[in-house]
């Protein structure tokens, strides 16, 4: 009679992964907060010349206290070594030296300057045409506006209940989506004009339930998504009356969406039935793909700022998945196929809680920051080995000759 394996324990899972890191990345990087982080985005620092061997990047988190402290809004400073620009392997030379090292993952991170918050800060996003310009979210729907070099500057309210939506258009300087568990969705202009204290633009009937996430289109200024408990996941446009232009409905709630920085066409959404799921603007009726990996719901999606088709996703179940949309329908070895399909580039297993966010780089390809519930904030950087990250292998024509 066969017996089960027994499923490894929290603690023994993160014990094999870190056995494993030499193997599956160039650099990891964990540092225990005070307090968890909900959100986590990579500040756009120039990369300048290394100084000692080190280049610095630059990151948004926050706080949840649940009330037993002040909350904050905090910038964090990261050194990362240099060879981490070149898809080389930090770790390389050490290894050489002593194959059965294990180099556990260390804190490289100190936080630079920080600003009083009231109450946790549920999203933190940086406007992309002025940086220093950094909108936050509230578990009270409460939208904030700081400046980086000079703390908060304003308080925007119309929500009613907490907010995880909040994206800054990549297009329009200054205009910003809220969006509430009120159900409703609101249009700011933060650029300091006198009205920017009130929403330029507010809805209340996109969705009949929470409204999990908002984003802008990367290539259409008046597009934007939204998705709710209600299972809906809707296209907006600001140039139409009733706005909503596709919608498409899931069996299970959705909580994430992301649109392609590459093709103007694709999106991808996300939810509690764990699957990643792809649409076409032009048809949104039937989703293109779904894809399956996750163990628990999606929490977040983002799409790969430099690499066309990668796709990334984070969970409920601890994990965050990488996946290459190039791959879909690939053949696979039978044993290929039980590590998942072939479209799944790598698990990052780093995790012993929730997933709450994280963000890819957009100076250095394939280096994630990512923040879970246990109070655990990572920075790493998948393998240049993997060929999607460092390219086909190289062949030694003495193996082949």
């Amino acid at each position: 009679m066969e017996t089960q394996e027994k499923p490894l324990s929290v603690d023994e899972e993160y014990d094999l992964w870190k056995s494993n890191v030499p193997l599956m990345y160039d650099f990891v990087s964990e540092t225990r907060l005070t307090w968890p982080s909900l959100t986590v985005q990579w500040l756009p620092t120039p990369v300048q010349e290394p100084e000692m061997g080190f280049i610095k990047q630059e990151l948004i988190i926050g706080t949840h206290t649940s009330g037993e402290e002040e909350n904050y809004l905090k910038f964090a400073e990261i050194n990362l070594p240099e060879e981490i620009l070149n898809n080389e392997d930090p770790q390389e030379e050490a290894e050489e030296d002593d194959e059965a090292s294990v180099p556990a993952p260390r804190s490289n991170i100190k936080i630079i300057t920080k600003y009083k918050h009231e109450e946790e800060i549920t999203r933190a996003r940086y406007m992309p045409q002025n940086p220093d310009t950094v909108a936050t979210i509230n578990g009270q729907g409460t939208v904030f506006i700081y400046s980086r070099s000079e703390g908060l500057q304003s308080t925007l309210k119309f929500h009613k209940d907490n907010g995880y939506a909040l994206s800054f258009s990549p297009l329009v300087k200054g205009q910003l989506l809220s969006g509430s568990d009120d159900h409703t969705v609101a249009l700011w202009d933060v650029n300091g004009s006198s009205d920017s204290t009130r929403p330029i633009r507010t809805w209340s009937d996109l969705h009949s339930d929470i409204v999990n996430d908002s984003k802008w289109h990367n290539f259409n200024k008046d597009l934007f998504g939204t998705v709710s408990e209600d299972f809906l996941l809707k296209i907006n446009d600001l140039r139409v009356e009733n706005t909503t232009t596709g919608t498409t409905k899931c069996s299970q709630p959705f909580n994430a969406l992301a649109f392609s920085h590459h093709s103007s066409n694709l999106l991808a959404a996300a939810g509690t039935d764990s699957h990643v799921y792809l649409y076409d603007l032009r048809n949104m009726k039937e989703p293109l793909h779904h894809m399956s990996g996750h163990e628990d719901a999606v929490t977040n999606l983002e799409f790969s700022p430099h690499v066309d088709g990668v796709v990334v996703s984070s969970g409920s179940d601890n994990r965050l998945i990488m996946w290459d949309l190039k791959q879909i329908g690939a053949e696979q070895t039978p044993d290929d196929a039980e590590d998942g399909v072939p479209e799944l580039i790598m698990v990052h297993a780093g995790h012993k809680s929730a997933v709450n966010d994280f963000d890819l780089n957009a100076q250095i390809p394939w280096l994630v920051a990512s923040t879970e519930e246990e109070n655990i904030l990572q920075v790493w950087k998948c393998s240049h080995s993997l060929p999607v990250v460092g390219g086909p292998p190289k062949v030694s024509m003495d193996m082949i000759s």
